[in-house]
């Protein structure tokens, strides 16, 4: 989360300290009833509230839900608002078979609180089956963190996508939560209604994490265009491997056009070396030519600005002027 993203949510997060709390578990029932078309089940043991020793709690492991951790800058203003604050919510845990907790929500808060040299925490716990634990452990980070990594609502939607299959529910005739009625509302159709995103907006960001982890992370620092890592993700390992080691030496630099014609020529799952060096190539080519060819413009958008420049004054000449001008400093 970018530190200015984080200091706004600080500033939410303290103005709430006098306002009544919000049904944050309301929330995730009717997200959970959204996404799987049901009321969660009732535990025959009801939740509790109780002070837990920061050494009994581990990482959520029910599945991979991607959320990296704060960096240490970020952790720091959490914990300095803490500090001065307290723990406005409590975290939300639900007891390990082996012993201990598992984190549901309140990674962040536990890791401040042992920056703070807090040996406990107040946590909420749960008795919840795996399908309600990935809801509680999704829903509250999709909703509430800022600027979330498109490997982070990746990994997320996939656990929720695949929690959904193996509760093996029937896709009847359902009021979606958006407000449409939907007949026969599949898997992906349900997760991007409950958070107002295009079904593809899920399938792309799904397909992410099928990239190997350096593609991934290229993607996560905008190094790589994410509709061109959507269409590595279809290849096997090793081809994607290579894709790496020549967008590593190409500074990461492939166009969606480069992609599509890589892509049409060479179908997943898997490009032989080789081939894939000569179609990338070709590929370049083409685009490089384009580039280098006549450059045209719309009439219509420079209309207004038209009466306004010279008789006497050749375009070309006064658009290259402003590319010089713009330019010049190396921006």
């Amino acid at each position: 989360m970018a530190k200015s993203a984080l200091a706004n949510a600080l500033k939410e997060r303290s103005a709430r300290l006098s306002a009544p709390p919000s049904n944050a578990d309301q929330t995730v029932d009717e997200a959970f009833e959204g996404l799987f078309g049901t009321m969660p089940a009732t535990s025959s043991k009801p939740r509790s509230t109780a002070k837990i020793s920061l050494e009994q709690l581990h990482p959520f492991f029910t599945s991979n839900i991607g959320f990296k951790p704060y960096s240490e800058e970020n952790l720091k203003m959490l914990a300095d608002d803490i500090a001065e604050n307290g723990l406005i919510e409590n975290i939300k845990v639900r007891p390990c078979r082996t012993g201990g907790y598992e984190i549901l929500s309140g990674h962040n808060r536990v890791n401040a609180c042992k920056m703070l040299g807090m040996d406990s925490i107040s946590a909420d716990i749960e008795y919840v089956d795996d399908a309600h634990a990935i809801v509680i452990a999704t829903v509250t980070n999709l909703q509430r963190r800022q600027n979330l990594l498109p490997s982070e609502r990746g990994w997320a939607y996939r656990a929720l996508l695949d929690a959904y299959r193996q509760q093996g529910k029937r896709n009847d005739l359902v009021e979606a939560t958006c407000g449409e009625f939907h007949p026969k509302l599949g898997a992906r159709e349900r997760v991007a209604c409950f958070f107002g995103v295009g079904v593809n907006d899920v399938r792309y960001a799904v397909r992410l994490t099928y990239l190997i982890p350096p593609l991934l992370d290229a993607v996560d620092e905008r190094k790589l265009n994410m509709m061109c890592g959507v269409a590595i993700s279809y290849y096997d390992e090793s081809t994607q491997k290579l894709f790496q080691k020549r967008l590593h030496a190409e500074n990461h630099r492939i166009s969606v056009a480069v992609m599509k014609h890589i892509k049409k020529n060479c179908p997943p799952p898997s490009i032989a070396a080789e081939e894939l060096d000569k179609v990338w190539n070709q590929a370049a080519t083409v685009s490089t030519e384009k580039k280098t060819g006549n450059i045209s413009f719309s009439r219509k958008r420079f209309e207004p600005y038209l009466h306004r420049i010279p008789p006497d004054m050749n375009l070309e000449d006064l658009f290259l002027e402003f590319l010089k001008n713009r330019f010049a400093k190396g921006e």
